[in-house]
């Protein structure tokens, strides 16, 4: 009988922790985010999906494509990149569960090696407007979607307040020419 008490009391000191961890579980399953593909087989947030197509769609009128080299990661796709940063083996790594590529809200695209690149420049230029900002001040190439943070530009002016190319119309061209 004393044996049987004690598996009975093992089992409720243990049981309960069991069922948490399944709760967590569940939890977290439902607050993963809704993903969808993007033009480059990349998901993110179907929000931030559809903000980015929105905006590569013009980079891309403008001359300007936009390459993506990660979107949206898994919790163990982030823990396996921590861990290696951490052994001093890989770049930069966000701690599993603290980087917006988990919740897929962070992008990270082509810019070159500088700050100075044709692709950085257009987005520093064009992505708030799109909800779009850079947010790692050591990562030209990641930017988050933020849709409430970043202030629109002033009519005219591009995001970093610099004035606006307008193309002229053809009727002002026409003109123009005479």
């Amino acid at each position: 009988p004393l044996l049987r008490w004690g598996l009975v009391l093992l089992f409720c000191l243990l049981a309960p922790a069991g069922f948490a961890k399944e709760t967590k579980v569940r939890k977290a399953k439902a607050k993963a985010p809704r993903l969808v593909r993007i033009h480059s087989g990349h998901r993110l947030h179907r929000d931030a999906a559809a903000a980015f197509e929105r905006m590569a769609a013009e980079a891309r009128t403008a001359g300007q494509p936009l390459l993506v080299t990660s979107g949206w990661r898994s919790y163990q796709q982030q823990r396996f990149l921590w861990r290696r940063y951490r052994k001093g083996l890989g770049p930069k790594a966000a701690r599993p569960g603290r980087s917006n590529h988990n919740r897929g809200l962070a992008v990270d695209l082509v810019v070159g090696s500088k700050e100075a690149s044709p692709a950085y420049e257009w987005l520093a230029g064009n992505a708030c407007r799109f909800g779009f900002r850079r947010t790692v001040k050591s990562e030209p190439w990641h930017w988050e979607y933020r849709p409430k943070s970043p202030s629109a530009p002033e009519d005219g002016a591009d995001c970093l307040g610099r004035p606006l190319e307008v193309e002229p119309t053809p009727a002002v061209a026409r003109q123009d020419a005479s």
